[in-house]
C-alpha cells in the first residue's frame, strides 16, 4: 500500500511540475493558446485545459476566449530581458536573410507566429506577413 501511495505522490508532483512549466512558457510568450501547447507537447486539448484551470493560466481556447478569467494574480509576467534576447535573435534571423517571413521565423525560433509578429512590430522588423505585406 505504501508503494501505491508513493506512486500517487510522484504522479501529483509530475503534474504540478507540468503546470509550472506551462506557466513559465506562458510567461515567456511561447504559449498563448491551448492549441500552441497541444502542438508543442502532444498532450490532449482536454489535459491542457485542465492544467490551465488548475494552474489558473489564462490560455486562449478555440473560441478566442480565455480558459480562466484574466486577473491581476494570473496575468502574464514577461521577463523583459529575455524578451529582448528573443527580439535580438529575430532581428539576426531576418537581417541575415535566414528567414524573412513571420512563418519561417516562427518555425526557426519555435514560437507561435503571433508572438513573432508582436516582437517584429515592437522592434520595427519588416518581416513579411502571410498576406505578403511587411509588419
Amino acid at each position: 500500500m505504501k508503494e501505491l501511495s508513493n506512486l500517487a505522490i510522484s504522479s501529483n508532483e509530475k503534474r504540478e511540475q507540468r503546470i509550472m512549466l506551462l506557466r513559465a512558457k506562458y510567461n515567456d510568450e511561447k504559449y498563448n493558446t491551448v492549441e500552441d501547447v497541444v502542438n508543442d507537447t502532444g498532450y490532449t486539448d482536454k489535459t491542457v485545459r485542465k492544467w490551465a484551470i488548475d494552474g489558473n493560466i489564462p490560455l486562449i481556447d478555440t473560441n478566442n476566449q480565455t480558459i480562466v478569467p484574466i486577473t491581476f494574480e494570473n496575468k502574464r509576467v514577461i521577463n523583459m530581458h529575455k524578451r529582448q534576447e528573443h527580439i535580438n535573435q529575430l532581428r539576426k534571423l531576418f537581417y541575415s536573410k535566414q528567414a524573412i517571413t513571420s512563418k519561417s521565423c516562427a518555425k526557426k525560433m519555435r514560437y507561435p507566429e503571433k508572438t513573432i509578429i508582436k516582437w517584429a512590430f515592437l522592434d520595427k522588423i519588416p518581416l513579411l506577413l502571410p498576406n505578403g505585406k511587411p509588419v
